[in-house]
């Protein structure tokens, strides 16, 4: 009875210590944010804590809007455009790929899983990509883009949906194919249904790195008009100095999405992920 009390105790006392640490490295850089974004420029520019001295919240979200002839709104629409091509793809690709390697046997199906898994640890290899995209004349475009996000989050979304694939009952498989599926009514009318909470762990998660991806769209994209919102954020800098209250303000708003939309489906995350870590 006492090993169980202390064990309890042990468990509230590890509980208090990671919230009190998360107050410092989330909490507190959430507050960081949003107290700086409703400050004017020259109270922003001070980068404290403090309460603003009059809140300009409002005014620096228009400003934020309405900035550079709207090209904020412009770098907003592109993100999302490109996330939801991108996770279009990556859904149906890698759970077609998933289910082909998790329910059949053979030589080129272990090579094709190496393959995949390889993937996992390469890295992206710029010059050569960006060659690629030249001869399919997909350079500095929204598409070229898109297939190198789809390329990139491949083999890690592949083996989310092969850990899930591996906990459905193959003799659904076989029913259906007594009742006269075939191999392609077989995966969309039977097997991809039953995959919809691990499709929405893939997408939640994954769609998070593509719309706060940095790196691929500077070096694949080019012009105002194909900017994403990352890259528009960056404008805010510059050399001599940087407009903090309207960077923070274009910061809360580039949050909110994701940030609304992992609360709301968190609880089907955690389901497709952790029932696609039992086996596989």
């Amino acid at each position: 009875m006492k090993k169980r009390q202390s064990s309890r105790l042990g468990i509230r006392i590890i509980e208090i210590l990671g919230i009190t640490v998360t107050l410092f490295t989330h909490w507190l850089i959430f507050y960081f944010i949003i107290i700086n974004a409703c400050k004017e420029r020259a109270d922003a520019a001070k980068l404290s804590l403090a309460l603003p001295k009059q809140w300009h919240f409002w005014e620096n979200i228009s400003y934020v809007w309405t900035y550079n002839n709207h090209i904020f709104l412009r770098s907003f629409f592109n993100s999302v455009l490109i996330t939801v091509c991108t996770m279009m793809i990556l859904v149906v690709a890698a759970s077609m790929a998933a289910f082909v390697l998790q329910r059949r046997g053979g030589r080129l199906t272990a090579v094709s899983d190496k393959l995949i898994l390889a993937g996992l640890t390469t890295p992206l290899s710029v010059i050569p990509t960006y060659w690629v995209l030249t001869k399919l004349h997909l350079n500095n475009t929204i598409p070229g883009l898109v297939f190198v996000e789809v390329a990139i989050l491949f083999p890690f979304s592949t083996m989310l949906y092969k850990g899930y694939i591996s906990n459905l009952p193959r003799e659904i498989d076989e029913a259906a194919i007594v009742d006269g599926c075939g191999p392609l009514q077989l995966y969309l009318w039977v097997a991809f249904p039953l995959l919809k909470p691990i499709t929405v762990a893939v997408v939640i998660l994954r769609s998070i790195v593509v719309y706060n991806d940095f790196v691929n769209p500077m070096y694949f994209l080019s012009g105002s008009k194909s900017s994403t919102v990352q890259l528009c954020i960056y404008t805010f800098q510059s050399a001599y100095s940087t407009d903090w209250g309207h960077l923070f303000a274009a910061v809360v708003i580039v949050c909110l999405p994701p940030a609304l939309l992992f609360v709301a489906l968190n609880k089907k995350i955690m389901d497709g992920v952790t029932m696609g870590a039992v086996k596989g």
